[in-house]
């Protein structure tokens, strides 16, 4: 994730600017009508409407705060580029009804831009201001943070959670600027925005969980934090106690040659509870009813799951509830062309063809030097559940200036059961065969 800095204080600048402009000329202008309050901020661009729930264990006896954080990238919820707060009434009861007024678009620096103009990505927080200064603050790198995030719209560690953000787009110059509401559905693949009428009732259920800091991080990920058994160690913050996290990576690789198929993979199951690694002797675990150990990869040829099947992964340890999980493998793909063991002049450029793979969540194909392993030529491509692939993927390479063996591949990633705590499942599957190059 790269550095990023938070732009609150320019938001409240364009904020009192643009609304203390407009109040200005409206008190000033023709002298006749109804006055305008002094606090009168102008007719708002966006108002978002819904409800405040509780998750069962969490009691707020404290007043909520609503803040709407602003991200370049709806795929990287890290690093909130601007903040936007707002009251809501305070009720001693949930439910809360509660509504937000957006008065202005976000500034440039909290938005993408490119070829097609700007855009950027926001989520609705709820939270308890504990240093009392009337806004949300994020989390500066080394820093703790100043306020309890209680809820979120989007979830930091689960795109799977279903949910809902806001996203603003403008074409080159600034023009044609408009919001559109969307809502994440759930799925076990990853899911597909689904735009809704901004007016559309959105619940934010509060859970109070230590995770929801991850949304106002300003410290960046590295090699040691990734690897840490703690989700939130990037952040310097703990993770919620007594939940297993677990990552899970299942490889089936499929090479085809003139006698046959070879198969070839692994399953790594590593289990966290949020402080250190499991192994054997903390947690068990089984996939599809066969035992696997714990930390270390199986590459037993029977352990590896069905392609297309669905697997159920289950791994329990003393004192933690036992965590079941379930992902559909993809299915084995096959390539029509380059076919296997053709041979090809060095300088020539290869036909791609294949079809597509039910329930993939990303798909790429590439030529690799048989070798040493060394990309030849690669392409990457989206398979979505909820996209419409064609029947037919046809691509030509690049001129591949390369001498000797290589291998055609195709992969299928599937990722899904995505864990709110920081774990998650994912599969892949791979097809190659050889081909050749000639000078």
């Amino acid at each position: 994730m790269s550095s990023t800095r938070t732009w609150e204080g320019l938001m409240r600048k364009f904020l009192r600017a643009s609304t203390g402009a407009a109040a200005a000329l409206l008190m000033t202008g023709c002298g006749e009508g109804l006055p305008v309050q002094p606090d009168y901020r102008g007719e708002p661009l966006v108002t978002l409407q819904g409800q405040l729930r509780l998750a069962q264990h969490i009691q707020v006896d404290e007043p909520v705060r609503l803040a709407l954080v602003w991200y370049k990238s709806s795929t990287d919820p890290s690093q909130p580029r601007d903040i936007v707060t707002e009251d809501i009434a305070y009720e001693p009861s949930f439910p809360i009804e509660f509504t937000f007024h957006l008065y202005a678009p976000p500034p440039p620096e909290a938005l993408t831009e490119n070829e097609a103009g700007r855009f950027g990505h926001a989520i609705l927080v709820a939270y308890r201001d504990d240093n009392h200064n009337g806004k949300l603050d994020p989390i500066p790198a080394g820093g703790v943070p100043q306020d309890k995030v209680l809820g979120a719209t989007q979830s930091y560690f689960d795109p799977e959670e279903p949910g809902y953000a806001l996203s603003y787009s403008e074409q080159p110059g600034g023009v044609n600027g408009h919001f559109t509401l969307s809502h994440f559905p759930v799925g076990d693949s990853a899911p597909m925005a689904e735009p809704v009428p901004l007016d559309t009732p959105i619940t934010l259920t509060l859970t109070g969980e230590n995770e929801l800091a991850a949304l106002l991080c300003m410290g960046p990920r590295t090699i040691e934090t990734a690897g840490s058994p703690n989700p939130l160690a990037f952040c310097g913050l703990p993770a919620t106690p007594g939940i297993l996290r677990v990552h899970a990576n299942y490889l089936l690789q499929i090479e085809g040659t003139p006698t046959g198929d070879t198969l070839g993979g692994h399953v790594y199951v590593r289990v966290s509870d949020g402080s250190r690694w499991l192994t054997d002797a903390d947690a068990t675990a089984t996939l599809n009813g066969q035992p696997i150990p714990v930390g270390r990869p199986d590459k037993t040829p029977g352990v590896l799951p069905a392609p297309g099947a669905l697997s159920t992964l289950i791994v329990s340890a003393p004192g933690f509830p036992t965590a079941t999980y379930e992902l559909r493998i993809p299915e084995t793909p096959r390539l029509t062309s380059p076919a296997m063991g053709a041979t090809f002049p060095s300088g020539s450029s290869l036909h791609f063809t294949w079809s597509p793979v039910p329930h993939t969540w990303s798909s790429w194909v590439n030529l690799t030097a048989s070798a040493d392993s060394a990309t030849l030529w690669s392409v990457f491509g989206a398979l979505g559940a909820s996209s419409a692939p064609p029947p037919l993927y046809d691509v030509v390479t690049s001129p591949i200036a390369y001498t000797g063996d290589a291998f055609a591949r195709w992969v299928v990633n599937n990722q899904g059961n995505f864990s709110r705590y920081g774990g998650y499942m994912l599969s892949q599957v791979e097809y190659r065969h050889r081909v050749t190059f000639t000078p």
